[in-house]
């Protein structure tokens, strides 16, 4: 038998009677979510020779009233590595690190590089920087 659907049942769930709510993060109240208080979110490195690895621990307090948890940190490049963070949740008022190192192999010339760090914050990405010039040999070329 073919059918045009023209025949509903009137009691019948159609698509018109669903409603998708908001997301629980858009009804969030952030002043109730952690907050990453950093020392500083941009570190300059300097002058630095090529081949050099910089490292710098980025300090931070959880600022708000919930514990914080980190879930990710992200390097924007293959040279630029987080390598400590905490991995049990930082209470509020409580602190936390985050190691970050920068080689600089095959580098030359300005550098800025970005971490990103996820966690139950709002906004739930935090970037960290570093920034500074590397010093080649004469002669060197730059790794591609």
């Amino acid at each position: 038998m073919v059918t045009d659907h023209s025949e509903r049942d009137p009691e019948a769930i159609t698509p018109d009677v669903i409603q998708v709510p908001a997301s629980g993060y858009a009804a969030t109240d952030t002043a109730e979510m952690p907050r990453f208080a950093f020392a500083e979110r941009k570190v300059d490195m300097g002058r630095i020779s090529q081949g050099t690895q910089f490292t710098h621990v980025f300090r931070f307090t959880n600022d708000g009233p919930r514990p914080l948890v980190i879930t990710d940190v992200r390097g924007s490049c293959g040279c630029t590595v987080g390598r400590d963070w905490p991995r049990d949740p930082v209470p509020p008022g409580g602190e936390g690190a985050i190691t970050v190192t920068f080689d600089s192999e095959g580098r030359s010339g300005h550098q800025e590089k970005s971490v990103s760090v996820v966690a139950n914050t709002h906004p739930p990405t935090t970037i960290l920087y570093l920034e500074g010039e590397v010093l080649a040999p004469a002669g060197a070329l730059p790794v591609e």
